[in-house]
């Protein structure tokens, strides 16, 4: 009788391993260089059941939590930390939007390894200069391949950070 030894295909073996995730910059660094040298001040706030119902009803973006932390410049411009699904992971970022309801810049802080293309200053400047309304991520941003479901919801964290912005945000004070 033969025996029959089978491999197991190195791609499967690895897909089972678990996935690091990888601490790109610290939040006060990733601040410093969307905000250089600038006083931010922080500005916590939840929104409503019924605000954060009509947020993914009106925008059609998913949302993990009501509650947001968000800090607010001297100019009024402000910076929101915000957490959404990877592949494997949960990817954190900041997003920096200015008085006209604009993004500034984004800056990731935590992916998973291997799929932190979205680090890039080539991908993520693309969400440079978006505003506040109802276009469709998927359409807006070219997807990175391999880093798909990162780039799409990036993407739509990024409009729900622009809708909270423009229809939600409380006032300062």
């Amino acid at each position: 009788m033969r025996s029959k030894f089978l491999l197991v295909p190195a791609a499967l073996v690895a897909m089972s391993a678990p996935v690091a995730a990888v601490d790109f910059q610290s939040l006060e660094a990733a601040q410093e260089r969307l905000f250089p040298g600038k006083k931010l001040t922080p500005f916590d706030f939840t929104l409503s059941p019924e605000q954060f119902e009509r947020l993914k009803a009106e925008y059609k973006v998913p949302a993990l939590r009501p509650s947001f932390k968000a800090w607010r410049s001297d100019n009024g411009d402000w910076l929101f930390l915000d957490q959404v699904y990877g592949l494997n992971d949960i990817v954190t970022y900041v997003a920096a939007v200015d008085t006209k309801s604009q993004v500034r810049g984004v800056e990731v802080l935590v992916c998973a390894e291997g799929f932190c293309d979205i680090a890039a200053p080539e991908w993520n400047g693309q969400l440079a200069g978006k505003s506040h309304g109802k276009w469709t991520p998927a359409e807006e941003v070219t997807n990175i391949s391999g880093a798909t479901l990162s780039t799409v919801h990036i993407t739509e964290g990024i409009k729900k950070i622009l809708a909270i912005h423009a229809r939600f945000l409380p006032k300062a004070g």
